[in-house]
């Protein structure tokens, strides 16, 4: 018995580090532990889970060996389900930056009949900065009914605003110019990248607005998560999102690297704030922060939190990281909107 606890206790340590350590892994190389990475939340739970049935039944060493790989994969771990049991407080004497990031999908424009809930909600947040994906923004506000009623209030709160090119915008209280670089040339139609530096009080800082491809899912790979146990295509729905998954993350590698280009060039305070299409830890959230870029939800939040909730997939794909003389106060999601994606809202102070 205990010998067979303690082989399964280190398959589990195994396959626990290589998922919470997959993401270091180029997927151009090797995919699978890209996928892996995915998969850290359940492959964690599952190693908790045995790790208490193995000290029930008193398999204390099995029970270490799980208890270790828990302890290196913390770093990791944090990134996902981070546990600050404290906010820094706030300097009275120092300026404050309130941001907002959305995934808006396209502000409802098809339903003219209803306003749009996410620029309601944009609006009523008042954030200083606002970045949006899925904007649809290749119309002018003007011409998009679900926000037309809204206009006024949207002018006179942030009278600069981009919304020139498709899919990514900001809106702003404060002014700013677009950073055109070589880089940013490198985005089609599939992903875009964006950069502003916008005059806040202070100091200026560059604001990253990204949006990286999706995995290009459709209703019938989504099956796959109601009726998984349903004989009959499931082998083709399975070998479908495994191909797209593949195909996703190795579409990452160059727009991430991208993204890195611009910030190792870039000189100052930075947020970086968007869809990633990817979670923590993975190769494209590793390769983006690199070694001085943080997550302000991992430096902030408490427990485990996604931002994608369409078809049963409940994942953090959504995020705001910074970099420079900026600290976060505070970082959390709001169940708000009628998007796919739940919004992501920051305060930082400029120290």
């Amino acid at each position: 018995m205990k010998y067979i606890a303690r082989l399964l206790a280190i398959i589990a340590a195994f396959a626990l580090l290589f998922a919470a350590y997959g993401g270091r892994v180029n997927p151009t190389i090797w995919v699978l532990p890209s996928m892996a990475t995915l998969a850290l939340p359940v492959v964690a739970i599952a190693a908790i889970a045995f790790m208490v049935v193995l000290l029930i039944f008193k398999q204390w060493r099995a029970a270490v060996v799980i208890f270790g790989a828990l302890l290196l994969s913390w770093p990791t771990l944090r990134l996902i389900c981070p546990f600050n049991l404290s906010h820094t407080k706030a300097n009275p004497d120092a300026a404050q930056l309130k941001v907002l990031t959305m995934n808006v999908t396209q502000f409802n424009w098809l339903n003219n009949e209803e306003p749009s809930k996410n620029m309601r909600y944009i609006l009523d947040q008042n954030a200083d900065i606002v970045v949006i994906q899925e904007g649809l923004v290749y119309f002018r506000y003007e011409q998009l009914k679900p926000v037309e009623p809204m206009l006024d209030e949207l002018y006179k709160k942030y009278p600069y605003r981009k919304e020139a090119f498709f899919d990514v915008g900001i809106l702003s209280k404060y002014p700013f110019t677009e950073v055109r670089t070589p880089i940013l040339a490198k985005d089609s139609i599939n992903y875009f990248i964006k950069a502003w530096d916008v005059d806040v009080p202070g100091d200026d800082i560059r604001v990253i607005s990204m949006h990286l491809s999706s995995l290009r899912f459709n209703s019938n790979d989504n099956q796959i998560f109601d009726s998984i146990n349903v004989p009959s295509g499931r082998k083709r729905r399975i070998k479908s999102v495994v191909k797209k998954l593949g195909e996703g993350f190795r579409r990452h590698v160059p727009q991430v690297e991208a993204m890195r280009q611009l910030l190792d060039e870039t000189v100052g305070d930075v947020l970086v704030m968007g869809d990633l299409n990817d979670t923590p830890g993975s190769f494209a959230y590793r390769t983006l922060c690199g070694e001085d870029l943080r997550d302000a939800w991992a430096d902030t939040g408490f427990g485990p939190m996604y931002t994608f909730h369409a078809n049963h997939m409940y994942v953090k794909i959504d995020h705001i990281f910074y970099r420079g003389n900026i600290k976060p106060l505070i970082c959390r999601r709001d169940k708000e909107g009628e998007s796919d994606h739940y919004p992501m809202v920051a305060v930082f102070e400029r120290e």
